[in-house]
């Protein structure tokens, strides 16, 4: 490998491991998605065994809130086994979470760290498209079964 090759590599690689470390939201609008602007971002959840189950929440410049619940299973690969979301506000709304794509590390020694982009879907029209920064889980209590 080239000095010049290796050095585009090793940029593309930490490029790469920087993106998406911020929260975002687009909303679907007129056919198109349109950003949102989002205040403040949260993501609680737990490991339990095989599974874990989160809440991510985005607060917008309006005091809105989007609530996603999330359960990501893994046996070895994880997947996105469901997911509901609601919209606060004026404007209020529900339905379905779609992973796009799905990033979830650790919860080994430590508690596990889940983000990925999702699409928010009301029957099956998209509403909400959100990027979630990989980040880990603040603990929550596990509601006795």
């Amino acid at each position: 490998m080239t000095k010049s090759n290796f050095s585009l590599a090793v940029l593309l690689v930490v490029g790469g491991c920087s993106a998406n470390t911020e929260p975002a939201l687009e909303e679907w609008v007129e056919g198109e998605f349109r950003p949102r602007t989002v205040s403040a971002y949260k993501i609680d959840g737990h490991r339990d065994g095989a599974t874990t189950k989160a809440v991510a929440t985005f607060t917008l410049e309006s005091g809105t809130r989007v609530h996603l619940e999330i359960e990501v299973s893994y046996n070895p690969a994880p997947v996105m086994n469901s997911g509901r979301w609601r919209l606060t506000g004026a404007d209020a709304d529900s339905g379905l979470v779609v992973a796009e794509s799905l990033k979830f590390l650790g919860g080994q020694g430590e508690g596990p760290s889940l983000g990925g982009r999702r699409i928010l879907k009301t029957d099956t029209q998209p509403r909400i498209r959100g990027q979630l920064p990989l980040r880990g889980l603040r603990k929550t209590k596990r509601k006795a079964e």
